[in-house]
């Protein structure tokens, strides 16, 4: 066994043991974050995408420093500790059917302060549209974060607002000054700011991709 690949064990650890039989590390950004995160195991990769999904997530957090809780029965360490975009939280964790993630599940449960939510792998999977979609968008809005995008993704919110829809395909066109990597771009990081939301749960990202006023604009 190579030194690098003890390496990557060792940093790999116990919490890829619970979390995936996969030893994958994925280096992965959410729109708008600061700096990227590194993520043990396919199953953690999988709840990322379906977090930065999830139209009720305002902010999520991945990395593993910020995810222990501390209890009487000892320190356990949730798969992402999510806001919602009506102020409350929520740990999420992974059900991967391990003894040891029933253990932590049940304690947390039991004893944590915050809300917990178990996905199974069953639950992920029906997620697939999710998942894949905004792991294609996600790569999209990177293509183009340097272009400066953060202005436009305010005007194409506000035309979203005044229209009430629009598909991805009408925001290109609309914005065909630039090219078109950038208010592709803009719209996933509207998107992931909750500024917008979509039908990309249901049909696959594309120019036919629709986009929508917020729900909660209307009871305003």
């Amino acid at each position: 066994m190579s030194l690098t690949t003890k390496a990557r064990q060792r940093r790999l650890g116990v919490r890829q043991a619970r979390t995936s039989n996969s030893a994958n590390l994925w280096t992965l950004q959410s729109p708008g974050a600061e700096f990227p995160v590194t993520l043990s195991g396919d199953l953690r990769m999988k709840l990322f995408f379906y977090c930065e999904g999830d139209a009720a997530v305002r902010e999520a957090e991945y990395c593993e420093p910020q995810l222990e809780v501390r209890l009487d029965g000892g320190q356990y360490v949730v798969d992402a500790l999510v806001t919602l975009t009506d102020g409350s939280i929520q740990a999420r964790m992974i059900d991967d059917g391990s003894d040891l993630a029933r253990r932590d599940i049940d304690a947390l449960t039991a004893e944590c302060g915050h809300s917990v939510v178990v996905l199974t792998t069953r639950d992920l999977a029906q997620s697939k549209m999710r998942i894949r979609n905004w792991q294609a968008a996600i790569s999209a809005y990177h293509r183009s974060r340097d272009a400066g995008v953060a202005a436009l993704a305010e005007d194409i919110e506000s035309m979203i607002r005044r229209r009430g829809k629009a598909t991805l395909g009408e925001i290109i066109q609309t914005y065909r000054q630039w090219h078109p990597a950038v208010p592709i771009g803009a719209t996933v990081l509207a998107l992931r700011a909750r500024s917008l939301e979509s039908d990309m749960d249901a049909q696959p990202w594309s120019v036919h991709t629709r986009l929508y006023r917020c729900q909660r604009d209307f009871g305003h």
